[in-house]
């Protein structure tokens, strides 16, 4: 039989054994977990020149995403810096920069399903997405979706620097109609390594789990055992 006494020590480990692994998640996903991107600490810049909105958006996403990772090359991360991998008389659509790889795709038709559709992106997608409008032509770096506002960061110097509500920058949702993504990141290997933790906390907690059964059974016996002989 379990005593209140083991059965108190298997759930203050296990108890224990999840906090250790949400410090890790901390250390090891700050994109997710300790790092606020909407706090601005030199993630964004204007275009040098004109016609560059789509490099100088990728550069600001690429930036972040740097950031995200932990990487203290992030401050280095600039349109002049990722031209050569990314630009080709227009921003490419599949270009890969210091083992971030970035891809293309287009918006469904439709203001009400290009919303849901970036609303869906971006929680995918902390560092953000560039925005592209055909119609002006103009691409921004939308940042994020919060309390119901998209916010974006534009590289034209004609709308306020940093993060601002999408609604006061060049272009707009209705108008959009594809965007430019980070599709593999070579330098976040934060998940892999939370989920070896998980899997040794789990096997660890399983072990503990058995040992305490078997210790049980044995008292067990021996209780018997003393009682009939």
């Amino acid at each position: 039989m379990e005593t209140a006494q083991h059965f108190g020590s298997k759930i203050w480990k296990k108890l224990t054994a999840l906090l250790a692994t949400m410090a890790l998640m901390a250390v090891l996903l700050p994109g997710a977990l300790a790092v606020d991107l909407n706090v601005d600490v030199g993630f964004y810049f204007k275009q040098s020149r004109g016609g560059t909105c789509t490099l100088t958006s990728a550069a600001m996403m690429l930036r972040r995403r740097a950031y995200m990772d932990g990487m203290d090359s992030w401050v280095d991360v600039t349109e002049n810096g990722i031209k050569s991998t990314a630009w080709s008389g227009g921003l490419s659509h599949s270009f890969t920069y210091n083992d971030m790889h970035v891809g293309y795709a287009t918006l469904p038709s439709g203001k009400a399903a290009k919303t849901q559709a970036l609303i869906s992106i971006l929680a995918e997608h902390p560092e953000g997405i560039v925005l592209y409008d055909r119609t002006k032509p103009h691409a921004v770096l939308l940042t994020d979706y919060t309390n119901g506002v998209f916010y974006c960061s534009d590289p034209s110097s004609g709308v306020a620097s940093g993060r601002v509500p999408l609604s006061a920058a060049s272009i707009s949702i209705s108008g959009a109609s594809c965007y430019w993504y980070i599709t593999e990141d070579g330098n976040d290997d934060g998940l892999e390594l939370l989920e070896e933790a998980v899997q040794a906390e789990e096997a660890a907690a399983e072990a503990e789990t058995a040992t305490t059964e078997t210790v049980s059974e044995e008292s067990s016996q021996n209780w018997w055992t003393s009682l009939f002989g």
